[in-house]
């Protein structure tokens, strides 16, 4: 899994600062902190600086099937990879998107996968790409969502890497509305997990998964009464707890 090592005047910015490198949020890194930040005499003398080493975290979704195409739907002129400059509401995309559009067309392209991509939102939370069209869709998303990440973080990683740091956003990918049927999978997981706690007045424990997932079940669940949740366990094993309210 890619890391990098950042300095700050704290904590907080030299993460805030990997993250913008890397084009990702805070939801789907580990970090480490090296070194804190310490004041010398009288705060001002021999100031040290905080240094971190994030960590991105691959996905852990399993990804549904998707049929593979055979090889006589390959034509001759290899993969139609065509990329989509616009999505629904969109009528013009920033610099910043095309360029990720492109950088995700020639992989897909390297990679003899047949496609075509879109920018479904362009906005200062970050750019969202679809990949459809793809009869290899389960090539492209990987075993438990791992391809799909790396392809994102990639694509980040080259999009940002010549971009003004405060200028810098995330890049998010999906094929075939992947996410979205993974989201739906796992506020259902978490309504029947709290549903078993509430019944039984006994914790249950979700199966493992990454911090973005995880973020999903803690919100999915956050405003019911009767539960409150935790996560337990180091990654790649990290997992939600569903706590009777009872029991908190």
């Amino acid at each position: 899994m890619p890391s990098i090592e950042q300095s700050g005047r704290t904590v907080d910015e030299a993460v805030e600062v990997a993250l913008k490198a890397l084009g990702v949020s805070r939801e789907e890194v580990e970090v480490d902190v090296l070194a804190k930040e310490s004041r010398g005499l009288l705060g001002i003398l021999g100031t040290t600086e905080a240094r971190v080493r994030v960590t991105t975290v691959s996905a852990d979704a399993a990804p549904d099937a998707v049929p593979a195409a055979g090889a006589d739907a390959q034509s001759d002129a290899g993969p139609d990879v065509s990329p989509g400059l616009t999505g629904p509401g969109l009528s013009d995309v920033s610099v910043l998107a095309q360029r990720a559009v492109e950088l995700l067309t020639k992989m897909l392209a390297y990679m003899d996968i047949p496609g075509e991509t879109r920018v479904t939102s362009d906005d200062a939370e970050g750019v969202c790409i679809e990949i459809y069209n793809c009869p290899n869709a389960g090539l492209v998303i990987g075993k438990r969502g791992q391809t799909l990440a790396a392809l994102q973080l990639l694509v980040a990683m080259m999009t940002n890497r010549s971009q003004p740091l405060e200028e810098r956003r995330r890049i998010i990918l999906d094929a075939e509305g992947y996410r979205g049927r993974r989201e739906r999978t796992l506020q259902s997981m978490a309504s029947s997990g709290a549903a078993r706690a509430k019944r039984s007045g006994r914790e249950v424990t979700l199966e493992a998964l990454d911090p973005r997932e995880r973020r999903i079940v803690h919100l999915a669940l956050a405003d019911d009464p009767g539960v409150t949740t935790r996560s337990e366990g180091e990654d790649p094993n990290r997992s939600v707890v569903i706590i009777p309210r009872g029991e908190a």
